[in-house]
């Protein structure tokens, strides 16, 4: 809209000037002669220095004088320096009407050297405003008249051409446009040119040359898929040259980001040369940042440009004002009168919205009662909820306090391990009822968004089994898995987090009221297509069952509380979570119950099938017995003890460990590390900050996140300070083991 209303206001201003200018010159017709007579290499040098206001008012006056004394020759080459203006702007759709009118009397005067001028300039307004087919309609005619001409302009429509396909990513077209690009210049002599101005031209044949070579070098490597052959010819340019053939492109640092972005691929991904994929990261960056003050210097130069434009429309308006007051006092009256009827037509709506207010007073007093007292039966229903969630967490933390001190005072080795496995399903269940907290609330205002990898529903269901059994087995029931075999090779795309939660809530909650029995998790192939697998899930219980009449609130969180309150504890929120976890999934979930006999919850979901995979770079390959050294750094000592055990666990790993934020960037600086383990909130410097110093001295090392928050913005906050991975507490230990040693695998193999 602003982009819109500058052009219109532009174009009032040219149009209110000419008509100024038209008057002034009728009076002083013999000093408008001398004014309005310019040159057009001078005119050029205006718009290269962006004296685009400068240009505009010389180009008015001498329309206004071309009109007055029906210059047509004239006339012409204003409407042509005026398309020039405003290309220049980036006002590329009002540059093609002046253009237009230009040709139109170069055409009627069959002056043949200015068309070509015209057609070029078209060709270079459509290639950078991206109108690509009207470019496609202009390009044949505009290099028909220059070929004929023998004009250099052939070479600025042939840029104009590459432009295009470089933009629209037609590789092929690009490869083909600059080889004939290239022959044409090899073979075209430039001192039998006809130049189309009779000063001296800014065409370059060798700017040309590293023009087109550059672009055929891109075509290249895209068409081989940057493979190592590609890269041939585009080594072969040198970045200064590169940049003098840029020098007229208003994109020229975007231009040199991507060129030393290619590098960086290169050195990356082909010669796997750490040091120079990262010279060549940074130097497009620098580029890429120049490019992006460019343009904010260029969109400021051109607000100014509109603001001084303002300003002189605002001048000329006043002028014009003071000229017609005589005939304004005239027009008093019926003014007044007009500002009187408006305001009694006011008044009258004013009186009539006010009575109508007045009238729908009850209805919206009556409104906002009955939307108080929802708040308010609302408000009692969370208390409700936190009441039942105050029991839930106590229990267990009773629990883990009195497991402890019977572990403390215990001497027989089972029943401690006995005790022991009480304890972590205490820890887990507390776990469990905290995520469910906390993904009930994040799930009420955003959208699930599911991060698909490969893996193997059988890893999946061993990963549930483990947290769950525990529990299972401390309530004396059974659990069971039966789980239909895929092929070896065969792979889904699947939120393993996700699914994981799904699949642990309804085990959990068929374990929380089934009081003897068992518990199972069954996975049958329903359907398969080519590239999809659907599976059907089936949570079965021996438990208290459901009754029919509460089918409806099951799945409602905070409102199941009648279910809850006559059948047992909790939180409530599991099954809400299921259910809208598995909406990410394009999915539903519904049971079937008996009461006193049991329940089955079951739901399909459909996955992409996956063949032949390999593990993630960041999974190890070989756990070989690999030696490394790890930082800890984490202000709290009971984490920073686990964690210190968990690495010691892992064998060939030893490490050091620090509670204070600033402390860990003198011993990384000072000491040679295979990994650091980074705590995120810590009171002196928190995570990010200390990784950021670390960045500034050593951008190798592997600096993970070992955090209890989980969020995507916690994650991206961490990909921007240097961190190369997030771990959230707590974890499964085999889980961190292998991040561990694909960290540490890859360092050794370097």
């Amino acid at each position: 809209m602003q982009v819109s209303k500058r052009k219109h206001t532009f174009v009032f201003f040219l149009f209110f000037l000419s008509i100024h200018l038209q008057t002034f010159s009728q009076a002083e017709n013999k000093e408008e002669q001398s004014i309005c007579t310019f040159s057009s290499e001078y005119l050029d040098r205006l718009i290269k220095n962006d004296s685009l206001y400068e240009a505009t008012l010389l180009l008015n006056e001498s329309l206004s004088f071309a009109k007055n004394n029906n210059l047509k020759d004239s006339e012409a080459k204003t409407y042509y320096n005026l398309g020039n203006v405003l290309a220049e702007m980036g006002n590329y759709k009002n540059a093609e009407d002046y253009y237009y009118k230009a040709f139109s009397i170069f055409d009627s005067l069959q002056l043949h050297k200015d068309k070509d001028l015209v057609l070029s300039s078209l060709t270079t307004a459509y290639a950078n405003g991206k109108y690509y087919k009207k470019f496609d309609s202009i390009y044949p005619i505009a290099q028909k008249q220059s070929t004929k001409l023998n004009s250099e302009l052939q070479f600025v429509n042939l840029e104009n051409k590459i432009k295009k396909h470089y933009y629209h990513f037609e590789n092929d077209s690009l490869l083909k446009a600059t080889q004939f690009a290239l022959s044409k210049l090899d073979t075209t002599n430039f001192n039998e040119l006809n130049y189309s101005k009779n000063y001296s031209s800014s065409i370059n044949k060798e700017r040309l040359k590293t023009y087109y070579r550059y672009h055929n070098a891109i075509a290249i490597m895209k068409l081989n898929n940057f493979e190592k052959k590609g890269y041939d010819l585009f080594f072969t340019i040198d970045e200064s040259d590169l940049d003098k053939a840029l020098s007229k492109e208003k994109d020229k640092f975007r231009k040199l980001a991507s060129f030393n972005y290619y590098k960086f691929l290169y050195f990356q991904n082909i010669e796997k040369n750490l040091d120079s994929a990262v010279y060549y990261l940074l130097k497009s960056d620098t580029y890429k940042y120049e490019a992006l003050k460019t343009h904010e210097n260029r969109n400021k130069k051109n607000g100014e440009l509109i603001y001084k434009i303002i300003n002189t429309e605002q001048q000329l308006q006043l002028t014009e004002k003071t000229q017609k007051n005589q005939a304004q006092r005239s027009k008093i009256l019926l003014i007044s009168t007009i500002i009187v009827s408006f305001i009694l037509l006011l008044s009258l709506l004013i009186f009539y919205f006010y009575y109508k207010a007045r009238k729908n007073i009850t209805k919206i007093n009556s409104e906002l009662k009955n939307t108080n007292n929802k708040l308010i039966e609302i408000d009692k229903e969370r208390l409700e909820f936190f009441s039942v969630l105050s029991h839930e967490l106590r229990t267990p933390i009773y629990g883990i306090s009195g497991l402890a001190t019977l572990i403390k005072q215990e001497q027989d080795t089972e029943k401690k391990q006995s005790y022991l496995n009480s304890l972590i399903s205490s820890s887990n269940y507390i776990s469990i009822l905290i995520d469910n907290v906390l993904q009930a609330t994040k799930l009420r205002f955003e959208d699930k968004n599911l991060r698909l990898k490969p893996d193997k529903m059988n890893n999946l269901i061993k990963n549930v089994t483990s947290s769950v059994a525990i529990a299972a087995r401390n309530k004396g029931l059974k659990f069971y898995t039966d789980i239909q075999d895929s092929e070896e090779d065969e792979y889904i795309l699947i939120d393993k987090v996700a699914f994981s939660q799904i699949l642990i809530n309804l085990a959990y909650n068929g374990i929380r009221y089934t009081k003897e029995g068992h518990v199972s998790i069954i996975v049958k192939e329903k359907n398969r297509t080519k590239d999809n697998v659907t599976l059907l899930f089936e949570i079965k219980d021996t438990g208290i069952g459901i009754e029919e009449s509460h089918r409806s609130i099951v799945f409602n969180a905070f409102e199941n509380k009648t279910f809850l309150d006559q059948n047992s504890r909790g939180s409530g929120l599991g099954l809400y979570i299921v259910k809208t976890l598995l909406k990410s999934h394009n999915t539903d979930i519904d049971f079937t119950s008996t009461k006193g006999i049991g329940s089955t919850f079951f739901f399909d979901a459909t996955f992409k099938i996956v063949k032949n995979h390999t593990e993630d770079s960041k999974t190890p390959i070989s756990q070989e017995n690999t030696e490394a050294h790890i930082l800890i750094v984490d202000d709290n000592k009971i984490n920073l003890l686990v964690t210190k055990k968990n690495i010691e666990r892992i064998e060939g790993h030893s490490c050091e460990t620090t509670s204070n934020g600033r402390q860990s960037i003198s011993i990384v600086k000072e000491n040679n590390f295979d990994l650091v383990l980074m705590d995120i909130n810590m009171p002196d410097m928190d995570g990010f900050e200390v990784t950021k110093h670390i960045r500034m001295f050593n951008p190798n090392i592997p600096i993970l996140a070992l955090t209890a928050l989980n969020s995507s913005e916690i994650e991206e906050k961490a990909h921007q300070a240097g961190i190369n991975q997030v771990i959230t507490k707590p974890y499964n230990f085999d889980e961190f083991k292998d991040i561990i040693l694909s960290y540490t695998n890859v360092a050794h193999s370097l």
